[in-house]
């Protein structure tokens, strides 16, 4: 390997995305966008909002909040199926567009809505988000918010004898499986593409998935040039050579290397601008193999990355590294769910876990990110309580009531990309699931093109074949 002892003006990313951001994050960022246009992208979508209760289990709690949904009815005709799209952990707005359930709404004459998730995007049931209200912030919760509004729909004369059918992407694809467990006679049908299931703490198969992507779309020379080059600054860092690290990376002035956690802040800042390339890329535009040949023009491996992650983050100032002082920021706001990703970070600490770590071998991003990382946010930001004992509670207490791999549901398409970093807490080929090869996140929610391949429009094809099948049972 060579190494470069230049000054490399890098990475930062700006306070609202660095590693709390990055540990916690989001598996799902919304659809992704299709650049071809058609009848549905002037869809006459309506905006309309539904009384829900704070607490559907709690018949003592009578304090009520206004749900945001959106619904598209210019299909539908009287007793006609209504196709529910499942909001996540982030806002849905009404020009959201998931091409193929609207084509296959239209085959049908069906009505199309988008629900919004509680504490998201502008469905806030309660004020300020403080650790005591954020109580009401659970799946179940969510789901029961779900059940109501397609019941209230449901009492509606024209409504009354249609069936429902369900989709959800990523995290809402876990939910709309587990709607379907929860509630199986409500829903006829569900599709979830790249569901997580398997509630875990320490989720190292993450970067270990993200590395294989890079290997296999990009090489094993790019491969070996990200793990060398973190490798080196795990060197550096190890060898005491702060100075030398910072001045290759740009790190700003404030950085404290005598904390442990802001060592795993850097690194994890480093692996995530990967992983989340992989995570989202798509397989016919060649993403990770064109960003492995701007790597490999190099013949220096750490410039070579170095590069990489200062174009990522969008050539900021320095690279901006302290664990606490985020913390105290994320502390300060407490009236907004997606800046910086509050709620989401209270339901892997309260639910899921899913903390991605380099705890595992097979991955080029080094050793420096452990799960107590992730454990210690929670903790500094949603109390002292949230120990590993208490999230390994939490999470086994989310696999017995949902049933982790092992739902046990019928009539429900399961789809993952194989090179998605999520697919292994999700339902794999033993489980009945279709696995899209080369695909990656929510690959699979737009219509067939001539850019897919066989295999995911197969799984397309498939998709419309069971919808007719539910439909006809």
């Amino acid at each position: 390997m060579k190494y470069t002892l230049q000054f490399i003006a890098l990475i930062v990313c700006l306070a609202d995305c660095l590693a709390f951001i990055q540990t916690l994050r989001k598996p799902y960022r919304g659809p992704q966008q299709s650049n071809e246009t058609n009848e549905f992208e002037k869809l006459n979508v309506t905006t309309k909002w539904i009384t829900q209760k704070l607490d559907n289990f709690d018949d003592n709690n009578t304090k009520v909040w206004s749900n945001r949904y959106h619904i598209y009815e210019d299909y539908f005709s009287h007793g006609s199926p209504i196709f529910v799209w499942l909001g996540g952990e982030s806002k849905v707005d009404p020009d959201m567009k998931v091409l193929l359930w609207e084509e296959i709404a239209k085959e049908h004459n069906g009505s199309l809505i988008y629900t919004e998730h509680r504490f998201y995007g502008k469905s806030i049931p309660i004020r300020p988000y403080s650790n005591e209200n954020l109580k009401y912030l659970s799946t179940e919760q969510a789901l029961a918010d779900v059940v109501h509004l397609i019941k209230t729909l449901k009492k509606e004369d024209k409504y009354k004898n249609s069936k429902v059918l369900v989709l959800g992407c990523s995290y809402a694809g876990s939910m709309a499986v587990w709607l379907k467990k929860l509630y199986p006679d409500l829903v006829v049908g569900v599709w979830a593409s790249s569901a997580p299931l398997l509630a875990k703490v320490d989720y190292p198969e993450h970067f270990q998935v993200a590395g294989q992507s890079y290997k296999k779309l990009g090489g094993i020379e790019c491969y070996n040039r990200i793990k060398n080059a973190i490798s080196f600054y795990e060197d550096l860092w190890n060898q005491g050579n702060i100075t030398e690290l910072k001045k290759i990376l740009n790190i700003c002035d404030d950085f404290d290397a005598k904390y442990e956690y802001n060592r795993y802040d850097l690194f994890m800042t480093i692996a995530s601008n990967f992983s989340d390339i992989a995570q989202f890329q798509r397989p016919h535009l060649f993403t990770i193999k064109e960003h492995c040949v701007q790597m490999l023009k190099s013949d220096d491996d750490a410039m070579a990355v170095s590069q990489f992650i200062h174009k990522q983050v969008e050539n900021p100032r320095c690279l901006s590294i302290n664990n606490q002082q985020f913390i105290d920021k994320i502390n300060l706001v407490r009236d907004n769910c997606d800046k910086p990703f509050l709620c989401w970070a209270y339901q892997t600490c309260s639910e899921f876990g899913w903390y991605q770590s380099t705890n595992g071998d097979g991955q080029p991003f080094g050793s420096s990110v452990p799960v107590q990382y992730s454990i210690n946010t929670c903790q500094k930001v949603f109390g002292a309580h949230f120990t590993r004992e208490k999230i390994e509670a939490n999470v086994k207490a989310t696999n017995e009531k949902f049933g982790g791999l092992n739902p046990n549901v019928t009539n429900v398409y399961l789809t993952h990309g194989e090179l998605d970093p999520w697919s292994k807490v999700g339902a794999g080929i033993a489980q009945g699931a279709t696995i899209i090869p080369n695909a990656s996140h929510c690959n699979d929610m737009q219509s067939i093109t001539e850019e897919d391949s066989l295999e995911l429009v197969a799984s397309k094809r498939r998709l419309m074949s069971l919808v007719r099948k539910w439909l006809a049972e």
